[in-house]
Formats: structure tokens, sequence, C-alpha cells
């Protein structure tokens, strides 16, 4: 973060600006036995919410998309950098990162360089209705609006949103992917201590979830702070244009369970 938006930052947001400050300055000098972690996800599934929630915590310092595109850069003065020192407080440092990260590459290291951490923890966070986590993929993607935190925000989104149309065929392809998806991040950490996290969860009880989060990180349990909320209010069916035509074609399938409208 440059001067300007550290600035910029502090007229924002002045208690978050101080944090970033004081990490950066005493962070230099700090410690390197900290509990390291990953949040493992995909979008829409309230990651930004989680990762704002950790941050909250005066023991916790938590990264959001570090590897979302390496623009160039090596996977390895990302990683040494977000696993550096920390400030003398910090007692669990981590980012989270999406499946199919980084976007700009088709093959990276990244994905090894994390297995092959003996002390890392990974957080895994789902959506029990995959079906909410894509429709709120598409419309966020149409809208350009990926996080509402304010009144202003949320009059915003809901000029832009509209009904969408997904045809059968594209709905079972990415269906089928967000499950190997998951499949494919508990093998590759499987050896790792690992828990699950569910948006539907954290959506109800932000505290309770959080508690066990803290619980297997190894700290003290803090009241967590966020600002986020949540985007969609109106029904599914509302938003997605052959909502009916969707669940009849999904009826008896595996999918079936996710038209819960």
């Amino acid at each position: 973060m440059s001067l300007v938006d550290l600035i910029a930052k502090s007229i924002r947001e002045p208690r978050k600006a101080v944090r970033v400050a004081s990490h950066r300055l005493l962070a230099p000098v700090g410690r390197l036995n900290y509990r390291k972690f990953v949040v493992l996800t995909r979008d829409r599934t309230g990651s930004n919410m989680l990762i704002q929630a950790l941050n909250s915590h005066p023991r916790i310092a938590a990264d959001y998309e570090i590897f979302a595109k390496l623009n160039g850069r090596r996977e390895t003065s990302i990683l040494d950098r977000c696993f550096g020192r920390q400030p003398f407080y910090i007692e669990a440092k981590g980012f989270k990162i999406f499946y199919y990260h980084p976007q700009d590459t088709k093959k990276s290291s990244v994905w090894d360089m994390l297995a092959a951490m003996d002390d890392l923890h990974v957080i895994h966070l789902k959506r029990r209705n995959i079906l909410h986590a894509l429709i709120s993929s598409r419309v966020a993607y149409k809208t350009g609006i990926y996080g509402v935190r304010s009144g202003r925000e949320d009059a915003d989104y809901r000029k832009k949103v509209s009904a969408i149309t997904y045809s059968a065929e594209n709905l079972e392809h990415d269906f089928q992917e967000t499950r190997g998806w998951e499949q494919a991040g508990a093998d590759r950490f499987a050896r790792h201590p690992m828990m699950e996290i569910f948006y539907e969860d954290m959506a109800s009880d932000l505290s309770g979830e959080i508690r066990k989060v803290t619980d297997f990180l190894g700290l003290d349990y803090s009241e967590p702070k966020t600002d986020f909320r949540k985007q969609r209010t109106s029904s599914l069916r509302s938003q997605v244009a052959n909502y009916d035509e969707l669940k009849a074609n999904f009826a008896g399938t595996e999918w079936a369970q996710f038209f819960d409208e």
C-alpha cells in the first residue's frame, strides 16, 4: 500500500489505517514464530466477510487475494512477503486463495509451495448451496459489485441488479466444477491441519464460527467485527429468469437439493 493509499484509507477508515501503519512499522523487527494459515475457497462464499472478521482479532493478520494474479511477480516473493516477520502481537498470519488462482497463468508453483509447508493450517470455506454461490457470482460479475458495506453501496447494487438466465448445460458444468475444486483442495492438503467452515453458518452465527476458527488456530476468542452486508435479499427465483425450468430439469439429480425455493 502506497503512502497516498494509506492517507486515503485513514480518512475513510481511521482505525484500519492505524492498524496497517503500526503493522508496517513493527513488522521488520517482529517475530517469525506465528501460526500460518490459508483460507481455501471459491468466490461468493463470504470470504471477504471472514477475512475482515479475522482482521478484527487483535492477534490475527489476514490478507485478501494475494495470488489472484501474478502480474509478472514470482510466487516465492509474494509468499515470503506474506509470511515474513510480523509485529510481536501477531500470533496468526494468513491469506485467502481461490481454487483457481492465479488467474493469469495456467500453471503455478504456489500450490506445491503451500502443500510443502508442514506448519500450514487450512481453513476450507465452502457454501453448502452451490447454486446460490453460482448465481451470486454471475450477478456480481454483471453488476461489478462484489461487496456491499454501506447503505449507498446497497442502493447502487439494487439499481444495477437484474434477472439472469442460466443454461442447464452450463449450470451442470459449474456444479461439477465446484465439487471438483472442493475435493481437489481437500486432497491437496490432506496431511495438513484442516477445518471446514460454511457461509450459511457464518451468516447465521458469525461469532460462533469465528470462535471455532480461533480455537483451530490456537488463539483466544475475540468478538468479530465486520460491516459486510448480505447482497441478495430477494428470492433466487426473482434473480434467475428461468429458475422454474432449471428446477424441473435437475429434479431427481444430486443437484436438486440446491433449488430450495
